[in-house]
């Protein structure tokens, strides 16, 4: 899915026409510094609704580098968001104030995670490179089941939201993504100014997997590219498929499991293909090339 996240300073004169343009989804702003709604929360959630663009998601800009700060803003963003129908909590950690606080900013990440989970929202975190190489990868482990909104503009020029997304090459490895910020020069019809541009990744589960996905054959169409972290559809699938059949990704009974053959290349699925390469002696890079693609058809 492709969308947009707003704030305050993105001014909307025809939400019609943002929707027209190609727009999936909204994520919304939902505080400012002083726990109080954002500028324009109220009216960009009112206009969304009115042209049926979805706004599940919203973020909170944290300034919060206290647990007795953490409390209150996550309590202010529940208050706010929870009424206007906010599904999930993202947590936009760069700000400098939330830089070297070592290990404590674990704590202060569940507390906000504690309190969406409480109101039965989601929660993620928005995070770049920049924040998270020196501030959260070495607690990567503590934070390791929390999603992740990334933030990477690989170019600088102006996008549409119709445009191709950028290839996957540019996002990390080893973190589950919720979705891909990888924008922020969108340039769409009934916004004024630039945008900032999203993928956003939906895990849809196959019901019935075990009769669905035949055993003696793969029913997915192969990849023509390489296929690595980051991607979804088809050719994970068809990854996903063949991992199975070398006894990766399976239940208790031996079957499929629904819950790991789900079209999202994450971590999991990148370590079972690490291990599926290194049993058959090529490079353990977790990317399905040709060299890998082609030794897995003669095999199964």
């Amino acid at each position: 899915m492709k969308g947009i996240d707003i704030a305050k300073w993105n001014s909307i004169a025809n939400y019609q026409s943002v929707k027209n343009a190609g727009v999936e989804f909204a994520i919304v702003k939902v505080i400012n510094s002083s726990n109080k709604p954002d500028g324009r929360f109220h009216e960009h959630i009112s206009g969304c609704n009115s042209v049926g663009i979805p706004v599940d998601t919203g973020y909170t800009y944290s300034y919060a580098n206290t647990r007795d700060k953490a409390r209150n803003a996550s309590a202010a963003f529940v208050e706010v968001g929870e009424p206007k129908g906010i599904k999930e909590m993202a947590l936009d950690l760069e700000d400098k104030a939330m830089m070297g606080l070592g290990s404590e900013i674990v704590p202060i990440i569940y507390i906000y995670k504690e309190a969406a989970e409480a109101a039965g929202m989601d929660f993620l975190i928005y995070t770049g490179a920049q924040f998270y190489n020196p501030y959260l990868k070495p607690y990567a482990k503590e934070i390791a089941g929390i999603p992740i909104w990334w933030a990477r503009y690989p170019f600088i020029k102006d996008y549409s939201i119709t445009a191709d997304v950028p290839d996957s090459k540019y996002l990390p490895t080893g973190i589950e993504l919720a979705g891909w910020q990888y924008s922020s020069k969108g340039v769409i019809p009934g916004i004024q100014g630039y945008t900032d541009l999203n993928t956003w990744y939906r895990n849809e589960k196959f019901e019935n997997v075990k009769k669905e996905i035949p055993i003696e054959y793969n029913p997915f169409t192969e990849p023509e590219t390489n296929v690595s972290a980051g991607k979804t559809g088809n050719d994970v699938m068809w990854v996903q498929w063949y991992l199975w059949r070398f006894g990766k990704l399976t239940d208790g009974m031996g079957q499929a499991d629904a819950e790991q053959i789900n079209g999202i290349f994450g971590a999991n699925t990148a370590q079972k293909v690490k291990e599926v390469q290194a049993l058959l002696g090529l490079a353990a890079d977790g990317i399905v090339g040709k060299v890998t693609r082609s030794l897995w058809k003669k095999i199964c």
